[in-house]
């Protein structure tokens, strides 16, 4: 019996995948034969769609060139295609799938047909070929013809249709005429279209304008954008009216329009499309700028003016012009000469690289000091610019442009000549002969040896180049500039000269204030010229301290006229001196210096138990400053606990003022407050406002005191004492909070800040040790003692802290120091606040503060 070419469960897989192969065969070959008859009639609905031109000679012409390659294509396509055959069908099929399992199932058995073992594996390899063809998949047909249209005719053809179909003008002939074969005489119908831009200025950061999408009616556009405008087909169809410049558009369409828009008016265009447009041209506004406060100036000639400037889109650039203010300068002694012709002085504003330029608070900081007008009357003017390149400026202000103070003698003298140099040429003689007078005799002078040298070389320079100039046009420039230069150099070393001697330092620091005070400096000045001091009084008494540490001791009394003197002692006399001199008192100021210096000259320091280690002193003020803020915070609570029970300030069951007693009309201050009618003190509208303020106050002068004590703190040199001195800032920065907070009457704000500030104080007390100890080390190292000599552990209550607060560095007042039972005692607090703040009948106010205080931890 014969074998059926294929299984009937292999032609039931088969079905369909053999279908649809077939047609995508059949497709394939119908395109590899008609694609150019594709491409003709493609180019041919193309160029129809875009003919505007009624019937001729060139019409008919194409038409039958049309046709002829339509049949062409037509009758090669026939003669190339072929119609798939099932066998290639299947052969199509079975070359897409691995090991062509359809021939395989087709094949008979070749050899071994007698032997069983043989026959058996034919069977296993035709049921593996057979089980391959279930989900069997249809092939693709391939629909590449590339090699065929190497130049890509049928693309090309299909693009053209494809703007055909876009070009919709062409749907309207399929009724005309002409395209049913009608009367040939009447005309097509013409078409038209238009587009057209608005494109702002590029600084206004404005995005373009595309008409088509704009509503017809009212459209604002800013000053000076451009309008173009593009029109197609037929022209006469369409008409452009507009007055948005001084040229009007008018008259017949054009192809293409391109203008500015100066001025509001209409736009107008006609036809397919018709759109009317009212454009207002919104002006451009002039930029602003002004100036805020007024111009600060500091020691070294730094200067700084704060400045706004406005736009009402960017503001570009900007600068500040000064000129000399001839009119208010005092024309004698050098500046008699008719000055040198000089550009204004320009230097630019500070703008922000990114972000929005439409406001600019800016600070003009620059340091001019080296200019030839510096110390000098100028006009300075800021103006800054849009992108229109419109203006904007100040009124002249009226200043003298910041120059560094010199405050040493000769050194003023350089300066002066050196201006007066600058100022003209002319001036060269009379500078040579003053500056030769003041160095006549430099012994007297106590001038440094290279000081000296430059200056009269010079000196020499410059008169070498006066007497050549006698025979040429004048002193040459170059040379002017280089003794000016020398000047300069000298007066600045000798104003800015550090002695090795820390009592010179200091006194030089007192002379330079006095100096200043006779000259008028401003505020800003005095205060780097206290800084100034104080850090040279500082490092002499650190010195002076060292010195009677490791210097032999004696057994001799103090000098009779010897003084003894605290570090407090000495920032109380700073203190009072800086305040004479914020008064305006320049006289007592400088009085009370002069004590000041006769007293750091006589002055022995106080040697009388541990006071005499270093910091020492600045320790036991932080200490009683951290007393202060504990008491502060105290009377704080209470009174937030009498406001929670309605009671009197001080009334609260269980206050007890500093008298012992219970608080019953007596403040917290530790003053007896005044009794009412009934024998009661004030009432909380009368006593709470007063007793706030009272607290606020307080709080202030302790964060002033803060300062002054951080201001003084030693150990600058150490990265523990800058640690400790980031620490006081912050403690001060709290205390401030604190007192604003009491002012308003917040006292659970308060609470907050002031537990920050003794924190931040305990913080820094903490780093402070740490600074002394390594300095302490540090000196002991090199004497060769032991480094941890001398630092005792002190008595403590049961808190931790000192009975007397004074036992030295070991003291920190922290309820937690350091020590075996340090987390018993946290858990024991811990407990004692979470049980007070669940108690029910306890304030609100007071149980919110308990509960702030418990997620602090």
């Amino acid at each position: 019996m014969t074998r059926p070419i294929l299984p009937d469960e292999v032609q039931t897989h088969l079905k369909w995948p053999l279908r649809l192969t077939g047609a995508g065969m059949v497709l394939e070959r119908l395109w590899r034969a008609f694609w150019p008859l594709v491409a003709i009639g493609l180019t041919a609905f193309a160029v129809w769609s875009f003919w505007t031109i009624g019937p001729s000679p060139i019409a008919t012409g194409l038409l039958a060139l049309g046709v002829f390659a339509a049949l062409s294509a037509l009758i090669w396509g026939a003669r190339n295609f072929a119609w798939p055959s099932r066998a290639e069908q299947l052969a199509q099929l079975d070359d897409s799938l691995p090991g062509h399992p359809i021939a395989a199932l087709m094949d008979d058995q070749a050899t071994g047909r007698d032997d069983m073992a043989s026959r058996n594996l034919w069977q296993a390899h035709l049921a593996r070929m057979a089980q391959r063809l279930k989900g069997v998949r249809p092939v693709s047909p391939d629909l590449r013809v590339a090699r065929s249209d190497p130049y890509a005719l049928r693309l090309i053809a299909a693009t053209g249709a494809a703007l055909a179909i876009g070009f919709t003008p062409w749907l309207d002939r399929l009724g005309s005429p002409g395209a049913t074969g009608g009367d040939a005489g009447t005309p097509p119908v013409a078409s038209a279209s238009w587009e057209g831009w608005i494109e702002p200025p590029g600084y206004t950061g404005r995005p373009s304008l595309y008409l088509a999408d704009q509503p017809p009616g009212p459209l604002a556009v800013p000053q000076g954008s451009r309008l173009t405008l593009r029109l197609y087909g037929d022209l006469d169809t369409l008409g452009v009216t507009a007055d948005l410049s001084d040229t009007p558009i008018t008259g017949p369409a054009q192809q293409s329009y391109l203008l500015v828009i100066t001025k509001s008016g209409p736009l107008d265009i006609e036809g397919p499309g018709a759109a009317r447009w009212q454009i207002t041209a919104i002006g451009d506004t002039p930029p602003t700028v002004t100036t805020e406060g007024e111009l600060t100036r500091r020691l070294a000639g730094d200067f700084s003016l704060p400045f706004t400037a406005t736009d009402d889109y960017a503001v570009t650039r900007g600068h500040a012009a000064a000129t000399l203010g001839l009119d208010r300068i005092d024309r004698r002694h050098g500046l008699a000469t008719a000055p040198e012709d000089r550009p204004p002085l320009v230097v630019d504003l500070p703008l922000p690289y990114r972000g929005s330029r439409t406001q600019i608070d800016g600070v003009l900081e620059e340091n001019l000091i080296e200019h030839p007008w510096a110390g000098l009357p100028v006009d300075l003017t800021l103006k800054v610019e849009d992108g229109a390149e419109q203006t904007g400026t100040t009124p002249p202000m009226n200043i003298v442009l910041p120059a560094r103070r010199f405050l040493h003698p000769v050194a003023k003298a350089l300066i002066e000549q050196r201006r007066d140099l600058l100022w003209s040429r002319d001036n060269g003689r009379r500078v040579a002969q003053i500056t030769r007078a003041v160095l006549n005799r430099p012994d007297e002078l106590d001038l440094p040896e290279g000081i000296y040298l430059r200056l009269r070389s010079a000196i020499r320079r410059l008169e070498a180049g006066l007497a050549f100039s006698d025979t040429q046009a004048g002193l040459p420039e170059d040379l002017r500039n280089e003794v000016a230069a020398v000047f300069w150099d000298a007066a600045v070393e000798l104003d800015d000269g550090r002695l090795a001697d820390a009592l010179a330092r200091m006194q030089q620091a007192q002379d330079r204030l006095e100096q200043a005070m006779r000259d008028g400096a401003s505020e800003e000045e005095l205060a780097e010229l206290m800084d100034e001091m104080r850090e040279a009084m500082r490092d002499y008494l650190e010195q002076l301290a060292e010195n009677q540490q490791n210097g032999p001791q004696s057994d001799q009394p103090p000098p009779e006229n010897g003084v003894e003197m605290s570090m407090a002692d000495l920032e109380d006399m700073m203190e009072r001196i800086e305040e004479l001199m914020r008064q305006g008192r320049e006289d007592e100021a400088m009085q009370m210096l002069d004590q000041l210096r006769q007293m750091m000259e006589n002055m022995q320091m106080a040697q009388t138990g541990p006071s005499n280690q270093p910091g020492q002193s600045a320790r036991e003020g932080l200490q009683e400053t951290l007393r202060e803020q504990q008491g502060l915070s105290d009377q704080a609570f209470r009174d937030l606990q009498e406001q929670g029970q309605g009671s009197q300030a001080g009334e609260s069951e269980g206050n007890e003022g500093r008298d012992g007693g219970q608080g019953r009309g007596q403040s917290h201050n530790g003053a007896d407050g005044q009794q009412g009618q009934d024998g009661q003190g004030a009432g909380p509208e009368q006593g709470g406002s007063r007793e706030g303020s009272d607290l606020a106050q307080r709080q202030s002068d302790l964060q002033r005191q803060l300062e002054a004590q951080r201001r003084n703190l030693p150990g600058a040199g150490d990265e523990a004492g800058q640690a400790a001195r980031d620490a006081l800032d912050d403690a001060g920065r709290a205390m401030g909070d604190a007192a604003e907070a009491l002012e308003q009457g917040d006292l659970p704000e308060a609470l907050d800040r002031q537990a920050d500030a003794m924190e931040a104080l305990r913080e820094g007390m903490r780093q402070f040790d740490e600074a002394m100890a390594n300095q302490q080390a540090q000196r002991q190292g090199e004497q060769g003692s032991n480094p941890g000599e001398g630092r005792q552990s002190s008595q403590r209550d049961p808190l931790g802290r000192s009975p007397d607060g004074n036992n030295g560095a070991t003291a920190t007042d922290s309820p937690l120091e350091d020590g075996e039972d340090v987390y018993r005692r946290a858990q024991e607090l811990m407990e004692e606040l979470r049980r007070r703040s669940g108690e029910g009948d306890r304030p609100d106010l007071e149980r919110d503060y308990l509960k702030r205080l418990l997620d602090q931890f």
